[in-house]
């Protein structure tokens, strides 16, 4: 079954047909329905969600596009390994953010980020407008004003949004919807996590300074800094061998 990639396209909003798609979508992604389950039946699912079989049958139709299931004559819907989904998906990334996610996998969104994030700086430095740079001080500067985690995390993602449309590269603008889509669960994370959820302030002072002074070298280094710290706020370290059995097998 061939996979229909959706980067940008989210089922956001009031309409029955987007709630439906974000119940299944997160209850799936949660690990309420595992990969290699067959979902309940049309009749089961139209009661528990409270929709006609036609929305059902539609948000299916959603979730089937972003890779998360199938259908088959006979055998049902069944969820499809995580391998197939659409991890690129903003939702299918939202969702798995929002569920509680494994270390795994907060290590590979911070992997993806620290791969995409410091080269952007770098552009950003180097073609970032006046309008541009404004956008981005401005997010900076509603982060320093914020005093609730709510606020802090939806002016963090307005700064990183900023500087991703400062490259002014349009084959990377469909990033900000991705990292916008991972970084609003995972900002909850990591201020969380942190006695003073602005502790990361600075860090992103130093981004914004070099962009404005267009110092790409210091923008990216600046932005790669800014990641390794939310990252060791956010996973725990690795897991050290015990002396004693390092010894023996110094001693082999």
């Amino acid at each position: 079954m061939s996979k229909v990639t959706h980067i940008g396209a989210t089922y956001r909003g009031p309409s029955l047909h987007g709630q439906v798609v974000h119940e299944l979508g997160a209850r799936i992604a949660g690990g309420n329905y595992a990969p290699g389950t067959v979902l309940p039946s049309e009749e089961d699912l139209c009661v528990q969600l409270h929709v006609s079989r036609t929305a059902l049958r539609e948000a299916i139709k959603v979730l089937a596009a972003k890779g998360l299931l199938e259908s088959r004559p006979r055998i049902g819907t069944r969820v499809r390994p995580i391998t197939e989904w659409n991890q690129l998906d903003p939702d299918v990334l939202a969702w798995r953010c929002r569920t509680l996610p494994d270390a795994r996998f907060i290590e590979q969104l911070a992997e993806m980020r620290e791969i995409i994030e410091p080269a952007a700086a770098q552009l950003a430095a180097r073609h970032r407008s006046d309008e541009q740079m404004a956008e981005i001080q401005d997010a900076l500067a509603r982060m320093g004003a914020a005093r609730s985690i709510e606020r802090w995390v939806e002016a963090d993602v307005d700064f990183h949004r900023a500087v991703l449309s400062a490259t002014g590269n349009a084959l990377l603008m469909p990033l900000a919807a991705l990292i916008g889509s991972t970084l609003e669960s995972l900002l909850v994370l990591t201020a969380s996590h942190a006695q003073d959820f602005r502790i990361a302030l600075p860090d992103h002072a130093r981004v914004s300074e070099a962009i404005r002074t267009r110092d790409t070298l210091a923008a990216g280094q600046a932005m790669a800094l800014l990641l390794a710290d939310s990252r060791r706020r956010l996973l725990p370290p690795p897991a050290t061998e015990p002396p004693a059995r390092a010894s023996r097998r110094h001693r082999g």
